[in-house]
């Protein structure tokens, strides 16, 4: 079982629609996927139409609840969700304030490790409890890093944050820089992707365009697969779903 976080210290750079667009492509590439939102809104569950719940909280602090009652079927084959929701942000706070260990999302994950081919892990934001231990779970790390000057200077952050976790011991890797939000025709996208190109050539992925049509996936709780799987987004999505796959 491989574990994939996709992070960043900014909000609003495309984390929720590359984790479930990724998570919904591996699963139709023929892999069992498990998505866990980690993120207090809960938008993984209602990008893919369904209802968030409280069960990340139950996860990580229910430990007499059976794990596998924690699944929810996407209606999706192959594609199963845990959803968090507002009582994620107190996991969160109790998270920190006990210093829990760095292992106790991976300790978690144990009882569906014959299960699962994938698990990927949507994050919020913030730090302080739920996003390091996501990372340290996981295998590899997407930071998705919208083509704007803002989302450049978090991105470093997350970086360092990254280096940091490597000089103690984690054991994943980064998968990659994946530009997202870009568009050739505005001087500011243009300029960050020369940035990148230029600054983690070895590390940057091939960008996903900006697009209208991924606003109305959301708002009508389909992915791209379904909603418009023509689309030029949808090959560049693709492209990250077969890079990933081949880790």
């Amino acid at each position: 079982m491989k574990t994939i976080a996709i992070t960043n210290q900014k909000g609003g750079i495309g984390k929720t629609t590359t984790a479930v667009t990724l998570a919904h492509g591996l699963a139709l590439a023929g892999k069992r996927v498990l998505l866990i939102d980690f993120d207090p809104q809960g938008q993984s569950a209602t990008a893919l139409g369904m209802n968030a719940e409280p069960l990340v909280f139950q996860l990580l602090f229910s430990p007499s609840v059976p794990a596998h009652s924690l699944l929810r079927n996407s209606g999706r084959e192959n594609l199963f969700l845990i959803s968090g929701d507002h009582t994620t942000a107190t996991a969160q706070i109790v998270m920190a304030a006990e210093q829990r260990p760095m292992d106790a999302i991976g300790n978690t994950l144990k009882p569906f490790a014959k299960d699962f081919d994938m698990v990927v892990f949507d994050t919020a934001p913030s730090v302080g409890g739920i996003q390091e231990r996501a990372i340290w779970a996981s295998d590899l790390v997407i930071i998705p890093a919208a083509t704007d000057f803002l989302a450049i200077e978090s991105l470093e952050k997350t970086l360092k944050m990254i280096s940091g976790f490597v000089e103690i011991g984690w054991r994943g890797k980064l998968a990659g820089i994946l530009p997202t939000m870009y568009d050739s025709v505005t001087k500011e996208s243009r300029n960050a992707m020369e940035y990148l190109d230029g600054s983690y050539k070895d590390q940057t992925l091939s960008p996903i365009r900006r697009a209208t049509i991924l606003r109305e996936c959301a708002a009508d709780g389909m992915t791209i697969w379904e909603k418009a799987p023509a689309a030029p987004v949808a090959e560049d999505y693709q492209n990250l779903t077969r890079r990933i796959s081949k880790l």
